[in-house]
């Protein structure tokens, strides 16, 4: 058995600082359902240097190592904010030295497309001839095969940002740290070289595969929450005992928990309790909660159905290491079953 490269050990420690950061952000969601900036700030520094290393180690020349530039540069944005023209102008040297920044990963990204992009087209078959042919040293043109590579993976990691993004405005994630965690998620783990899983892995983006990973998770809630519901002698309604559970009224103050239950009028003017299927997504402030709760309690109600407000992180934690030792869930699968 062949001791592990300099770029494996790279990756490995990426994957390891990874787990550290996630676990304490699992545990902010879930005491706190608040993971501040500073966390991702520091964490992601630490993972963002070593993979400006391990690209350097993959043989990256400048232009494919300010790319690289780039794409952390955009991944900041969303812990920094941008720079704006009016804080330059009164002095603001954070905003020059990341406006700099964002030149610097601009020129590069153009420069990596110009220079590696025909390469690039070759290995994936969608050119015929590519430049580095020209070449007339073997190692010359090795070296430029695999610096095409490299730009093919900085693209992966680039779109899987901007899923990332989209997801996040598209509230497909709903909260600012779930995308956060997932940036630092797709930087700690941007391509499957150098980690070997047990299982297959295909050309989607690691990140991609977490979070399939964690959506598995999410599908053992259902039976759990029945479980729960049949234990305290809740048997029905079946269309709320599979996501929601029956809790005295008195049970809910402090708890990050949704109320499903309310006080509606009907047409004819009588007043009635009903359970909505979905909690409204609006943020309720403690004042809002308690009368909520009044009004059940004026209504003669001791408890309510509520639905619980699941931290994302506490998901993403466990399927970190089901996708760096099992590999993509979906190829798996596939595999097993011989499609």
């Amino acid at each position: 058995m062949e001791p592990p490269t300099p770029g494996q050990w790279t990756a490995l420690l990426r994957c390891l600082i990874l787990l550290l950061c996630m676990a304490g952000a699992a545990l902010m969601d879930h005491w706190q359902r608040r993971v501040p900036n500073e966390w991702w700030i520091r964490w992601g520094v630490a993972i963002s240097f070593l993979l400006l290393v391990e690209v350097i180690l993959l043989e990256a020349d400048t232009a494919l190592f300010l790319g690289t530039f780039g794409v952390l540069a955009w991944c900041s944005t969303s812990v920094i904010g941008t720079p704006s023209l009016k804080d330059m102008r009164e002095g603001s040297r954070i905003d020059v030295l990341v406006s700099i920044w964002y030149l610097l990963g601009i020129i590069g990204g153009g420069a990596s497309l110009y220079v590696h992009g025909p390469n690039a087209l070759w290995s994936l078959g969608l050119a015929t001839d590519a430049p580095m042919f020209q070449l007339t040293d073997m190692a010359a043109v090795e070296l430029a095969e695999r610096q095409g590579l490299l730009l093919l993976r900085l693209i992966g990691l680039a779109i899987a940002i901007g899923f990332i993004e989209i997801a996040w405005r598209a509230r497909l994630l709903h909260g600012g740290a779930d995308a956060k965690a997932m940036i630092v998620v797709a930087l700690a783990i941007p391509w499957w070289i150098g980690i070997g899983p047990l299982g297959e892995t295909t050309a989607v983006p690691p990140m991609v595969s977490v979070l399939i990973w964690s959506a598995l998770a999410f599908l053992i809630l259902p039976f759990v929450t029945i479980s729960r519901n049949l234990r305290t002698g809740h048997s029905g309604p079946l269309r709320m005992i599979w996501h929601a559970e029956r809790w005295e009224l008195d049970q809910i103050i402090g708890q990050h928990v949704w109320i499903l239950s309310d006080i509606v009028e009907t047409a004819d003017g009588e007043r009635k309790i009903r359970e909505r299927m979905r909690p409204r997504r609006k943020r309720v402030d403690p004042e809002e909660l308690a009368a909520h709760i009044e009004r059940l309690k004026a209504a003669g109600e001791t408890s309510a159905w509520i639905t619980k407000k699941h931290p994302f992180l506490v998901y993403v934690l466990p399927a970190i290491p089901l996708a760096l030792i099992l590999g993509d869930p979906v190829a798996t699968i596939l595999h097993i079953v011989g499609i």
